[in-house]
């Protein structure tokens, strides 16, 4: 029992360690197979993680590698947005990953990916543990419960990649976990704790902000009088803003002192950087258009997924979930009419009452601030407890356990089917497994400390930077950021106080891949694709004052994995 405890202050998630949960509350025989089954999670989803092979997504290729290494290597200063938009969101996740496949092995990187987000499964069962105490059944529900979180589609499809939202869930649920049992035992440490898990969550990824206040709201609603509720959630909440604070405080220092922006360029209606447009600058386009759209969001993802998210990924869990709370809030008022009728029990009522607040308060905000599906990733996660203790709350008794039993089982197979045919379409991007895991053939580049490279166009590319001469600037033009005159006008000034070659680095036509450009996408060769490409591009840079010389562009290979990424280089001359 020792080595036991040990293990629960020292590994996994140190002090904080959910584990710490299980360890207190049950027996050392039911402690000891908790560990096991643990243990044989993270295994399983470790097992599943190299079994997809190489992470290759989309946001991997323009900035998850980039972001990494550029943070350990200063390129604050040096660069100009190469991963366009994403070029200078809170790196640290992404710095582990790099040390990860670069110094280590992708082999290994994956394989450690896969584990962590196998702890997903203890944080869920521990508080399905909490608020299930009271039932004799717990024992085996918990874990069960918890199976059926992973079985989440979004959980299943980033399992093993470098998206971030698998990776923070932990902290989050464990966070969720923790305020279960401070309500429980107004424990100073277990509200500071919960604070401090939540913080990193947030720290590591900003769109675990809805949570933040679901989680919040959530610790009011304990029992007990409200001065106890207050100095539980404010204690909670001065721990969250101190780790936040050490975590992403010094990078939004920094992004501020070199633009202008601590967010940059994310929210600039506010801070008015001159290098991006005063905007929100947010991805808006999978919001609700209306207060129809909003009402009915949980029935619409449960029919229609493809209106939050390009992935497709079938989660009828929302849409029972809706209809569940609607018929709660139906038999609520019977209830206050004199009609009833008679449901189960729920063991542990005051914890029922905060997981129901967390997940409506959070669904409320993700809603609002992103829809995008796999932000919901922490929700997906604990679904299936919500839905079993909603169907015992509102469902007649005689039929409760059925139907509870039912539908999760076919909303965690559901989600498991969407995946499968998502990997089978291979949609978020896995490549076979090399070592090294990246390689770029670097072109000729001319004296390469004055030198700078405009990658040029919306594609995924800055991965390649890592592998190219360091001492050269790279700059992204012509994507996805909101670049205003005064970014214009620094990339000019870039090029001209470094003085040097100015080289242009766009994609290359992949063999036997369809032509995605816009002119000639008929040409089916690989040639004819490049050459369209050059056309292409060539229109994007007398923008800027230069000019392509089309007879100077070479295409080199760029692997991932088994993968071959070529991608152009071509001299570009100032624009007379």
């Amino acid at each position: 029992m020792i080595g036991v405890r040990l293990l629960a202050t020292r590994g996994g998630l140190s002090h904080l360690s959910i584990l710490n949960i299980i360890l207190r509350h049950c027996a050392f025989d039911t402690c000891r197979k908790a560990i096991n089954v643990c243990l044989a999670v993270c295994l399983l989803t470790a097992l599943a993680s190299f079994l997809l092979g190489q992470d290759a997504n989309w946001d991997l290729r323009n900035y998850h590698l980039y972001n990494g290494w550029a943070a350990l290597h200063g390129r604050l200063s040096i660069d100009l947005a190469p991963a366009q938009l994403q070029s200078y969101f809170v790196p640290w996740l992404d710095a582990a990953y790099y040390l990860l496949v670069v110094k280590g092995s992708p082999m290994l990187a994956g394989t450690v990916l896969g584990a962590w987000h196998g702890l997903a499964f203890a944080t869920i069962a521990a508080v399905a543990w909490l608020t299930l105490e009271g039932d004799p059944r717990r024992t085996w529900l918990a874990p069960l419960l918890g199976l059926a979180g992973c079985c989440s589609a979004v959980f299943l499809a980033e399992l093993g990649n470098t998206m971030g939202d698998n990776t923070t869930a932990p902290f989050v649920i464990g966070a969720l976990a923790l305020t279960l049992r401070a309500a429980r035992t107004d424990a100073a440490c277990d509200w500071l704790q919960a604070g401090l898990l939540l913080g990193l969550a947030l720290g590591l990824k900003l769109t675990n902000a809805p949570y933040a206040l679901g989680l919040g709201l959530a610790a009011l609603t304990t029992h007990g009088k409200w001065a106890r509720r207050w100095r539980g959630a404010v204690l909670m909440t001065l721990a969250a803003i101190a780790m936040f604070a050490l975590m992403a405080g010094p990078w939004f220092w920094l992004v501020n002192k070199q633009f202008g922006n601590p967010l940059f360029p994310q929210f600039n209606q506010w801070f008015h950087s001159p290098l991006a447009w005063p905007a929100p600058n947010n991805d808006a386009s999978w919001l609700p258009k209306n207060m129809g759209q909003a009402l009915t969001l949980p029935l619409l993802i449960a029919v229609k997924p493809g209106c939050i998210g390009e992935a497709y990924l079938y989660q009828p869990v929302w849409g029972i979930l809706y209809l569940l709370a609607v018929l709660a809030i139906v038999k609520a008022a019977l209830y206050r009419a004199g009609y009833r009728w008679r449901g189960l029990p729920v063991p542990n009522q005051s914890a029922a009452r905060m997981l129901a607040v967390f997940v409506a308060v959070s669904f409320v905000m993700w809603m609002t601030m992103f829809s995008i599906h796999r932000y919901l990733t922490v929700l997906e996660l604990v679904a299936p407890l919500a839905l079993w203790l909603l169907i015992r709350h509102t469902l007649p008794a005689a039929s409760a356990e059925k139907w509870a039993a039912c539908l999760v089982m076919a909303c965690a197979a559901a989600g498991g089917l969407g995946v499968v045919m998502m990997i089978k379409h291979n949609f978020w991007g896995h490549e076979g497994w090399t070592r090294p895991g990246f390689a770029v053939q670097a072109p000729h580049m001319e004296q390469p400390e004055t030198a700078t490279v405009l990658m040029v166009g919306g594609e995924p590319q800055a991965w390649r930077i890592p592998f190219l001469p360091h001492r050269a600037a790279y700059v992204g033009v012509a994507g996805f950021f909101p670049n205003s005159p005064g970014y214009d006008a620094r990339v000019r000034q870039i090029t001209t106080n470094r003085g040097g070659w100015v080289y242009a680095l766009f994609p290359g036509a992949q063999e036997g891949a369809p032509c995605r450009c816009v002119l000639n996408p008929y040409v089916n060769q690989t040639s004819g694709q490049n050459r369209a490409l050059i056309a292409e591009y060539e229109t994007e840079l007398p923008k800027y004052g230069w000019q392509l010389k089309p007879d100077t562009c070479t295409v080199h290979a760029s692997y991932i994995g088994k993968s071959n990424y070529p991608y152009h280089w071509c001299q570009i001359v100032p624009l007379h």
